[in-house]
């Protein structure tokens, strides 16, 4: 079974927004905000919605950064993964059945937080290529 689903990489003032899971099997476990992907539904409408149900908040700038593939036990993982910003004021707050915290990382602090599976093989990419990712003529 695939399982398709987008992330966000919020980005604001040199740092990554990490939430930490509050249910499932993973609980405790840090990931990126979003969700699964809805039949008919285009990958950053998914994001907008996810973050939106979530976080609270609106999306601003989005765009692909990565398609990250990961086999868990029971399903295969497609995640898309989108850089993002926060529109001007707009302040996330965990909906505390999906994340119990939420964490603001630097470059240094990206692996201070245990990260699902799924979530490593990004962060190892993103901690290489953080300034190119981040770079203020993309966002």
């Amino acid at each position: 079974m695939i399982v398709h689903v987008a992330a966000a990489l919020i980005y604001r003032e040199g740092r990554l927004l990490a939430a930490r899971r509050a249910d499932g099997g993973q609980d405790g476990k840090w990931e990126l905000p979003g969700g699964k992907i809805e039949e008919g539904e285009k990958p950053v409408e998914a994001l907008r919605r996810e973050v939106r149900e979530e976080l609270g908040c609106e999306l601003g700038t989005a765009w692909l950064y990565d398609t990250v593939e990961h086999d868990y036990t029971d399903f295969h993982l497609a995640m898309d993964c989108f850089v993002c910003q926060l529109p001007a004021g707009a302040e996330p707050s965990p909906h505390q059945d999906v994340h119990s915290e939420l964490r603001w990382l630097s470059r240094d602090d990206l692996f201070d937080v245990e990260w699902l599976p799924a979530d490593v093989t990004l962060m190892r990419s993103l901690s290489y290529y953080w300034d190119e990712a981040f770079a203020d003529q993309l966002l």
